[in-house]
C-alpha cells in the first residue's frame, strides 16, 4: 500500500510518502493548502496512492484543541475532494520532534506518516 502523510497548517502543508511493505516514509514536499488537493491527486495518478493520513493534533493532555477543530474541518472538506481514504494519525510528538529538529513540515509529515506505519504495520526496527 502506497502512502501519503500530511502535517496541515494553515499557510502551508507538509507531504510525505510512504510503503506498508518496506514501513518507511520519506519526505516529500511542502504545499500551499490550496495547492493540496491537486497535489494528492497528481500523487495518486504518478504514484497509485491508496490511503492519505493527516496529523491529527491532540492536546498533551490527550484532549481536543482549537487546532484539532480546525484540522478536523479542513480534512472534511479534503475527505470530500480525494479519491483515496484519510485517516486521522495522533501527531502530538512527531511534529514537535520536527520542529525541535528544525526541520520543515515535509519532515513532520514524515513523522506523522512513519508514526502510522509503526503502528499499523509493526517497526522495522523489530526485524
Amino acid at each position: 500500500m502506497k502512502l501519503v502523510g500530511i502535517d496541515y497548517g494553515s499557510s502551508k502543508v507538509g507531504l510525505a510518502l510512504g510503503e506498508s511493505d518496506i514501513k518507511m516514509a520519506l519526505p516529500h514536499k511542502v504545499v500551499a493548502p490550496q495547492e493540496l488537493f491537486l497535489e494528492i491527486e497528481r500523487l495518486v495518478e504518478r504514484e497509485g496512492l491508496d490511503l492519505a493520513v493527516m496529523g491529527l493534533p491532540m492536546g498533551m493532555n490527550g484532549l481536543e484543541t482549537e487546532q484539532t477543530q480546525t484540522v478536523k474541518k479542513f480534512a472534511a472538506e479534503l475527505a470530500e475532494k480525494i479519491t483515496i481514504p484519510l485517516v486521522f494519525e495522533d501527531e502530538r510528538l512527531s511534529t514537535a520532534q520536527a520542529k525541535r529538529d528544525g526541520h520543515d513540515d515535509a519532515v513532520a509529515a514524515m513523522y506523522i506518516l512513519q508514526s502510522y506505519l509503526d503502528r499499523t504495520y509493526g517497526s522495522n526496527s523489530a526485524k
